[in-house]
């Protein structure tokens, strides 16, 4: 690799870690605004108290990786004399290895059986902060902790790696990790910009079409579902492609090509990507549907329990209204039975003058 080449790989790896160092004091800032409202003066303590714990944390990462043991620069050629030299070194290193320990570790032949327990041990610690990264991420869903949140995973991630093979990378190598873990923060802070739900929306729609008209609400759990797993799958796939990476430096036994580097850690990942996504998806998938089936669950007694309020009013109103449409007719009843009587009453008082009427007519018919 030319000099111009290494200077500006150089100089990108800095202006990274320059860009998610602002982006660090960026969310600081918005945590000290946030706290000035709750008490006023509160904002300034908290901002340089937490600068100072993040400095620090930052640090750290840095102290540790000068407490481990010197790196070991691989030759570039197996064919090389010093690729021998470099094998009983490799042997010695390994010694000191606690997980090594009672491993054979006499001659250059036992050494891909050390690195093999080594990779695998590796690989393990690579799932375990791949499947925080992915359910922390995808639950979380707010750009500047999601990248808070990779930043210290991946940091973590890359010294217990380091830690395993009991060896830390050159400073050349531990730069470029490190850029990657810079380069993951401003792709965590930016993802949740990606509506992914747009992107599945017509595979969804062409495997059911008439799935979400006829459940409503599942369009909003469908897209929530959709930009919680994708979210967390690419944080994940960035966590990984980190941890392939910086196993790859430390169990080299040649010097490692960058380009093919690149290559081969972006597809170890993928194929790790696939069981952090199948184990963790799982868990996101079952906390989105029980938060979402609490609130459907929420809304339908209240809708049930308006139901039946607004029925017991609908019945009390037409109970009402029958009594008095009730007394209406009884009031009727007898108000008719009282004209009934007067009007007999007023018959019977009639009668003689009726009869007297009568005789008279028939004399006048018969004169």
């Amino acid at each position: 690799m030319s000099k111009s080449i290494k200077h500006l790989l150089l100089a990108l790896a800095i202006l990274l870690a320059l860009y998610a160092g602002a982006s660090v004091l960026a969310t600081l800032s918005q945590l000290a605004n946030a706290a000035d409202r709750i008490y006023s003066g509160a904002g300034q303590y908290l901002f340089w108290a937490l600068t100072a714990l993040f400095a620090g944390l930052a640090a750290t990462p840095c102290l540790l990786y000068l407490r481990l043991p010197k790196p070991l620069i691989p030759p570039a050629d197996r064919s090389e004399p010093a690729f021998s030299i470099y094998q009983a070194d490799l042997l010695v290193a390994l010694r000191r290895n606690p997980l090594l320990a009672g491993s054979p570790l006499n001659t250059p032949d036992d050494l891909p059986a050390a690195l093999s327990l080594l990779n695998a041990k590796a690989d393990e610690e690579a799932l375990q902060a791949a499947s925080a990264t992915f359910v922390s991420t995808a639950l979380m869903q707010n750009g500047r902790l999601d990248g808070l949140l990779v930043l210290l995973n991946q940091l973590r991630l890359v010294y217990r790696l380091m830690a395993v093979y009991h060896v830390r990378p050159s400073p050349r190598q531990a730069l470029y990790v490190y850029g990657n873990v810079g380069a993951a923060i401003l792709i965590a802070s930016s993802i949740e910009d990606i509506d992914f739900s747009e992107l599945a929306t017509p595979m969804i729609s062409a495997a059911a079409p008439g799935l979400a008209a006829n459940l409503p609400g599942l369009g909003g759990i469908s897209r929530l579902l959709t930009n919680s797993l994708a979210n967390g799958a690419a944080n994940a796939f960035l966590t990984l492609r980190v941890a392939m990476l910086t196993k790859q430096y430390c169990a080299a036994l040649v010097q490692p090509e960058l380009e093919a580097t690149r290559r081969s850690a972006s597809v170890a990942a993928l194929a790790l990507l696939g069981v952090v996504t199948r184990d963790c998806g799982v868990r996101v998938a079952k906390s989105v549907f029980k938060a979402t089936g609490a609130v459907f669950t929420d809304a339908a007694s209240a809708t049930g329990q308006g139901v039946k309020d607004a029925t017991q009013s609908v019945l009390g109103a037409t109970a009402q209204m029958g009594s008095k449409v009730g007394r209406a007719l009884v009031s009727s009843a007898d108000s008719a039975k009282l004209l009934g009587l007067k009007a007999v009453r007023l018959g019977r008082k009639a009668e003689p003058g009726v009869q007297v009427a009568l005789e008279l007519g028939d004399e006048g018919k018969d004169s």
